[in-house]
């Protein structure tokens, strides 16, 4: 069900949209009214269908999607640039990332291992982050897969996908088409908003802790919310390489690290001179990507927030801390710091790292401890031997998902973010 009718406004972030980029306006109330009532029509088709003929309808669309000359690829790769400010080869490069965890049979193996035969409610509100493209794909295709008609309330920065994906799953099965809808409102807009939050069966919301709290106060229904959080990386001793920087760096760039998997933080088993080393590594490894995955557009803020970061970085260490400084040319290229205490503390994002070491990677979790209700995932470059024993000390510490090294950007469909089911919480309770 697009909403193309109401197409008109742009962004008023700085960064968010070009003011050139056609992007969805908001919706009026009445229109939105009207749309939950006939999603909640539609919705009634879906009881007729077996969660088998769903699934196999959703993985065509997603090798629509996938396909090399598609044309639904190729509208999002030409519109979405100028409507989230990522750069052109960021869009073509990292959007498949987006879709390829729905490849058959991965939606199938999911629904059956999580939900079974249960259902999921009438109506889903899907409340999405607006810092990446693409992020309405998995939770559109998980709901219509458990029968549910799902509203996609579309985050600022990114206007154009969700209407995209609607458009899309429609032309391949109008039928589930008519269950889903994308539409967008500002944040907390006392018209929209509580329309939506009131009409909803269960609410699935990401975005700030503050946002986060304002919807569940508001929803009538079962609430799910995604909060803010934050993951790293962790270097052996053993795997301090150019390998491993390479690897490090592709995950930070991807998306210019604006994701929750991003790492803004490395800690490197050993002394202050190998966190030295393998900085200076990971510096030469962004080099490259800034050229071959440019940087976005960065607000103004953002701009403001880099260069307070290397300034503070670069003053500690005139004033004679061990503190050392990497910087390229430009402030979303990248920015490496080595600091030489093991504290938890976040980057202002746009490709900036900090790198720590540590004596031994077993004393991890004691440095975690503080930011255990932020973390999300942790990168390990670790031996075979290793990695078993710094997985499962990571796990404990509170990480929901311990990747390798430059898969961290590329979670499988059963990911448990937060560390809750991918759909199992949106079904019906067993028994």
């Amino acid at each position: 069900m697009s909403l193309r009718a109401v197409r008109a406004g742009v962004s008023s972030d700085t960064r968010d949209a070009d003011p050139g980029a056609s992007v969805p306006a908001a919706v009026t109330p009445a229109l939105l009214a009207r749309t939950i009532a006939e999603l909640r029509r539609a919705r009634h088709a879906l009881a007729a269908r077996s969660t088998d003929s769903i699934v196999a309808a959703l993985s065509r669309v997603v090798d629509a999607w996938l396909a090399p000359r598609s044309t639904w690829r190729t509208r999002a790769e030409t519109l979405l640039p100028a409507a989230t400010g990522f750069s052109p080869a960021m869009v073509r490069h990292a959007l498949p990332t987006m879709l390829d965890p729905l490849r058959a049979p991965a939606l199938g193996e999911l629904i059956a291992a999580e939900a079974g035969a249960r259902r999921g409610p009438e109506l889903i509100l899907h409340v999405l982050p607006g810092n990446l493209p693409g992020l309405a794909a998995i939770p559109a295709a998980l709901s219509l897969a458990i029968g549910s008609a799902a509203l996609l309330k579309a985050g600022r920065g990114d206007r154009v996908f969700p209407e995209l994906l609607v458009e899309s799953i429609a032309a391949h099965d109008a039928e589930l088409g008519r269950c889903l809808a994308a539409c967008y409102w500002p944040g907390g807009d006392p018209a929209a908003e509580p329309v939506a939050l009131a009409a909803a069966d269960l609410v699935v919301a990401s975005g700030d802790d503050a946002t986060i709290r304002a919807l569940a106060a508001g929803a009538r229904g079962r609430f799910i919310g995604h909060g803010h959080r934050v993951s790293f990386a962790a270097v052996s001793r053993e795997c301090t390489t150019g390998e491993a920087a390479a690897q490090l760096a592709e995950d930070i760039a991807i998306w210019d690290q604006r994701g929750c998997l991003s790492p803004q933080l490395c800690f490197v088993e050993g002394d202050v001179a190998a966190a030295v080393g393998f900085a200076t590594l990971v510096a030469a490894a962004l080099r490259p990507l800034a050229q071959r995955l440019p940087s976005g557009r960065l607000s103004a803020a953002e701009r403001l927030a880099v260069r307070r970061f290397r300034d503070e970085a670069e003053w500690r260490g005139f004033g004679g801390e061990r503190t050392r400084l990497f910087a390229l040319d430009g402030e979303g290229d990248g920015t490496v710091v080595v600091e030489p205490v093991p504290v938890f503390e976040p980057t202002p994002l746009c490709r900036s790292l900090r790198v720590v070491p540590l004596a031994d990677l077993h004393r991890l979790p004691a440095v975690l401890a503080p930011a255990r209700a932020l973390l999300e995932g942790a990168g390990l470059a670790a031996p075979p031997e290793r990695w078993p024993g710094l997985a499962a000390a990571l796990a404990a510490s509170g990480v929901h998902r311990v990747s390798p090294l430059g898969a961290m950007q590329r979670p499988p469909l059963d990911w448990r973010q937060g560390g809750r089911p991918r759909v199992g919480d949106w079904v019906a309770p067993r028994g």
